[in-house]
């Protein structure tokens, strides 16, 4: 039986153990499978590039010019 520093807390636990007993965390860690990383990526990706889009379209959009004056009535 060897002791091993938590990763989250650091404190000393048996390599046996399955929790640590001062945080609660898994002392071997549960790895998601990279699946979740890649669908996380995926809908930040979706969200990030139309609002993106949408900015530089309203950014390099030429101001409205303003439409002509009419001409001023003639004074008699």
């Amino acid at each position: 039986m060897a002791l091993e520093p938590c990763n989250v807390c650091g404190s000393l636990n048996s390599d046996q153990a399955e929790i640590c007993l001062s945080c609660g965390y898994p002392t071997q860690g549960r790895k998601r499978p990279a699946i979740f990383q890649w669908a996380a990526i995926l809908v930040v990706l979706l969200i990030a590039i139309p609002l993106l889009s949408s900015l530089l379209l309203r950014l390099n959009q030429s101001p409205k010019s303003l439409p002509p004056e009419p001409p001023s009535a003639q004074r008699r």
